[in-house]
């Protein structure tokens, strides 16, 4: 489903300096989770980093890795003495259109072209998959110049209007949050004072209120 998924994606809008940009190398030591390093042909994501001792008198570095397009985990120990090459990763801004059984239709907002990509391409749970909503923006992560687009995220907070509210849950003595449901019909607890067809902000990374919008 991913590798089709990618295969589906059209032509994305070029970041500045693609073109021009290459891979560039570091030492295991230099190397920090998030970075994107290519080893036996694969493009993988850096999860975890520990100093794992010595070996034939060289520090030893063991990578917890991920591998970007397939997400299957494995282990790697490097010499500190050893090069590797980072990968480019860039992260674009598109519209969400609507998802059509497992693919969610995007939109370049500057160009208007369209980009397909998998459910199981995106950056979460179900639970915060249920906070996308019509014309939200959310970023596409893409290695350059391959694979191309890997993944896709929320934003990290977003406005929401509050549907409906538990007014039972509300008034049990001290209670302070309470279980509301969101226009797109995500379920989230707010404070007790919200009331329905108010909006709100929602930190979608954590599922949590953060403040009246």
């Amino acid at each position: 489903m991913l590798r089709s998924a990618l295969a589906r994606a059209t032509q994305l809008r070029p970041a500045a300096g693609w073109l021009t940009r290459r891979w560039y190398q570091v030492s295991p030591n230099s190397v920090r989770p998030g970075m994107v390093i290519e080893h036996n042909g694969s493009p993988l994501i850096v999860v975890s980093k520990d100093h794992g001792g010595t070996g034939r008198g060289q520090a030893v570095i063991k990578l917890g890795l991920k591998h970007a397009v397939t997400g299957a985990r494995s282990n790697e120990r490097f010499r500190s003495s050893e090069s590797l090459e980072v990968m480019v990763l860039a992260q674009n801004e598109y519209q969400f259109l609507y998802m059509e059984g497992d693919t969610v239709h995007l939109m370049d907002m500057q160009t208007f072209e369209e980009l397909t990509m998998g459910v199981d391409t995106f950056d979460g749970t179900k639970e915060h998959l249920a906070l996308l909503e019509d014309g939200m923006t959310v970023t596409v992560k893409v290695l350059v110049p391959e694979p191309g687009p890997i993944s896709w995220r929320l934003p990290l907070r977003h406005a929401y209007k509050i549907k409906s509210v538990d007014q039972s849950i509300e008034k049990d003595k001290g209670a302070t949050y309470v279980n509301a449901v969101l226009e797109n019909g995500a379920q989230v607890k707010v404070p007790s004072f919200i009331r329905p067809g108010e909006s709100v902000v929602i930190d979608t990374s954590q599922l949590a209120y953060v403040s009246r919008a």
